[in-house]
Parts: C-alpha cells; sequence; structure tokens
C-alpha cells in the first residue's frame, strides 16, 4: 500500500508542476489565465472543453485541477482559483465563509458526471443493482457470494466526505444517507481507488468518474432494480439519463469579480455540458 501512495504521490505532484508551469507560460505570453479547480468528477469534462474553449479564445489560458469539490471552493475563497467546480450544494459554512470575504456567489449548473462502479478484472461478476451496491457498502454484505460472486469478501472503497461531492452523492443516491459499513476505506483520490482496484490481490469494490481511464480494471453494470436493465456508465447513458448514479455538477465564483472571461467560459461550458438540473439530492452529510 504504501507503494501506491508513493505512485499516487508522485504522479499528483508531477501534475501540479505541470500546471504551475502552464500558468507561468501563459503569464509570460500576456494571456489572460483562468484557475479552474475543484470536482475531480468534472474535471476530465471540463478540461476537454477548456481546450476548445482556448481554440477559439487564445487570449485565455484556461487550467483546471481536479481535486474535490470542498478544496475547489477553498481555492475560491482563498483567491487561487477564479471558478470552483462543484459536484455536490454549496454548504451553508461555505455560503457563510464567502460572504465573510465579501464574495457574491453565482452558481451555475453546468453538466452531468456519473459515478462508475469498479473492481478487479479478474472478479466474475459484471453488474449489481442499486440495493446491492447500498448492501455492500452499508456492510449488510460482506462477502461477493451475497450478490451471486465468487465466494470471496468484499473490501468497499469511496473518497471521504463532506470533502468529495462525488462521495456525497453516492452516499446520498444510493445509500440513503446511511452509514458505511465499519470496513469501507476512505480514500484521498480518485486514482487511489483505481490503482487498489486494479492491482489488489483481494476483490475490492470502488466508487470513481466515469471519465477517467478505466482500462485496467473492470466496470460494473448497474440495475435500478431486478427488473431494470444493466446499464454502463458510456457517455451516451450519462447523457441519455438511464444510468442511475449521475449527478448534475456546477460553477461558483464571485459575481462581483471585473473579469468577463469567468461568466465567458462557464457559459461555453454549460453550451457543451447541456446545463443540467439544479444539483438537488447532493446535499453534505
Amino acid at each position: 500500500m504504501k507503494r501506491v501512495f508513493a505512485t499516487v504521490l508522485a504522479v499528483s505532484c508531477g501534475f501540479l508542476t505541470v500546471v504551475c508551469m502552464t500558468i507561468a507560460s501563459a503569464q509570460d505570453s500576456g494571456r489572460k489565465v483562468l484557475r479552474v479547480n475543484g470536482a475531480g468528477m468534472a474535471s476530465d469534462q471540463v478540461d476537454k472543453w477548456a481546450k476548445r474553449f482556448m481554440e477559439t479564445n487564445p487570449g485565455i489560458a484556461v487550467t483546471v485541477i481536479g481535486s474535490s469539490a470542498g478544496k475547489g471552493f477553498q481555492a475560491l475563497l482563498g483567491g487561487t482559483a477564479e471558478i470552483a467546480m462543484m459536484s455536490r450544494e454549496i454548504s451553508a459554512d461555505e455560503r457563510k465563509k464567502a460572504n465573510e470575504k465579501g464574495l457574491k456567489l453565482v452558481d451555475k449548473p453546468i453538466g452531468q458526471a456519473a459515478v462508475a462502479l469498479i473492481t478487479s478484472p479478474r472478479n466474475p461478476l459484471s453488474e449489481l443493482t442499486l440495493e446491492q451496491v447500498k448492501a455492500t457498502y452499508t456492510g449488510q454484505y460482506v462477502n461477493w457470494k451475497e450478490v451471486g460472486g465468487p465466494d470471496e469478501p468484499v473490501r468497499c472503497l469511496t473518497r471521504r466526505i463532506p470533502e468529495s461531492g462525488g462521495a456525497v452523492f453516492f452516499w446520498n443516491k444510493v445509500m440513503n444517507g446511511e452509514p458505511f459499513g465499519p470496513k469501507t476505506v476512505m480514500t484521498e483520490t480518485w486514482e487511489a481507488i483505481l490503482k487498489v482496484c486494479a492491482v489488489a490481490q483481494d476483490l475490492p469494490i470502488g466508487i470513481v468518474p466515469h471519465t477517467r481511464n478505466l482500462s485496467t480494471v473492470k466496470i460494473l453494470a448497474m440495475r435500478k432494480d431486478n427488473m431494470s436493465p444493466a446499464v454502463m456508465p458510456t457517455e451516451e447513458n450519462v447523457k441519455n439519463g438511464t444510468y442511475p448514479i449521475t449527478l448534475t455538477f456546477a460553477f461558483a465564483w464571485d459575481g462581483e469579480s471585473k473579469e468577463p472571461a469567468i461568466a465567458k467560459f462557464a457559459d461555453f461550458c454549460q453550451s457543451q455540458g447541456g446545463g443540467g438540473q439544479e444539483p438537488s439530492g447532493q446535499k453534505n452529510p
């Protein structure tokens, strides 16, 4: 596990170094720099949109950092980001802190992101119902045989809550706010969950954004119930609403900012993502 942690830490440090170099390069060239930080559930998609945006807006450099909803909002409050990506509602405490700093918050729904359930590639099981996932994560089920799989123990992985909006959404949507089982492991990053599911000798189950590279793990199809079809978290199924664990993510920024590039980029991303409904059922625990 130490080796896995070291690998994830090295990758994260390397990524941050590249981001810092990109910002410095953009500033040296005189381009306007727009910093976007927050929900890892949304960051991969927003980064793609940022590249498209910069093609038609060469005077604006957009950098996207995928961290968590909580860290993204902290970056907005601290002045190290112009936009926070939120995969959950802004909490009352966060709104209070923003008010104390004199920020006039604007938050706009941008698009959809899905929570994918993954496991080891050697797991023969290919699908689960939402009720089976709930029973597994609450600790009611502790062995894969209880959901039609092999006779091996289950190890559940999730991000920390309320730090991760994606984990909060999963906790509300799938678990109905019930406590995680005593053996559930909470990680700091999505990459840690991916790494464990890819290389662990046991058969873990984890949640990750559907936009991540999932080639090293097995993706489990989801059924709403026993009578419903099994649905994979593909882009098409996320957009058409058939994948059952899909959230709406939003952008938050200071409406008093004099920088027009903020609203311009937010409008562009909303046009790409289709907007969606205001975040609901994604409250903090």
